[in-house]
């Protein structure tokens, strides 16, 4: 079994930035583009299928919560994706900071606005939730995050040789926003154990999920 590349010293760390700058030409940037808008298209397909497998969102809480909720926490997938995927003016990413608050604000965003729905409507509060419940939403959200995880990796693969963990961190919590919010339109539980347990649990695990693919996907390898 051959070992993994490792990661490139901080020796050979500028080089390697001015190497993968100059192998990005800029006649194909276009068609880069148009690539990564495929895979983040295929990748969010791929959560779209699950939820038609479902039958369509469909949650038996009020139609109001529901719908609130879905909005706010479209609202932290978004952001989270922009913040901590888009790699803004700079090649290497977001600032450092930014990434730490995307995979640290994301879960807490999530819960927040979770409980903030509830305050409107109390009666979700009540809905009681098994641990069957719980455990089948967390599957769900990570089912729900998979395509977009896969889809950010892809897109962000090779481009990191500073902070390919962090980066990994910000692309798990992106991904599991929008787990989260695919599970939450078909969820008829809104208790706040089980919005913790089977739907902001699973953000913080992709989180960490997310370094792992840091390490293997993100990182500037050495070339042999």
């Amino acid at each position: 079994m051959s070992a993994s590349p490792s990661p490139v010293p901080p020796g050979d760390m500028r080089d390697r930035v001015l190497a993968a700058v100059r192998g990005e030409p800029v006649a194909t940037r276009d068609q880069g583009r148009r690539r990564d808008v495929l895979v983040l298209a295929i990748g969010f397909a791929l959560s779209v299928g699950i939820s038609v497998y479902l039958g369509g969102p469909g949650a038996s809480l009020p139609p109001g919560y529901t719908a609130l909720l879905g909005a706010a926490w479209l609202l932290v997938g978004v952001v989270a994706t922009w913040e901590g995927v888009a790699r803004g003016r700079s090649m290497l990413g977001r600032p450092a900071v930014v990434r730490v608050l995307v995979a640290v604000l994301t879960p807490l965003a999530l819960l927040v606005t979770a409980m903030g729905a509830a305050l409107a409507w109390p009666e979700t509060l009540a809905t009681p939730a098994t641990i069957e419940a719980h455990v089948v939403c967390v599957v769900f959200t990570m089912l729900f995050a998979l395509g977009p995880l896969v889809a950010f990796a892809i897109v962000r693969r090779g481009s990191d040789p500073v902070a390919p963990r962090l980066t990994g961190a910000a692309i798990g919590a992106a991904s599991g926003a929008w787990g989260a919010l695919g599970i939450e339109l078909h969820c008829g539980h809104a208790s706040a154990m089980h919005v913790l347990v089977g739907h902001v649990a699973p953000v913080v695990l992709l989180t960490l999920v997310g370094v792992l693919v840091g390490d293997r996907v993100i990182a500037l390898q050495r070339t042999p």
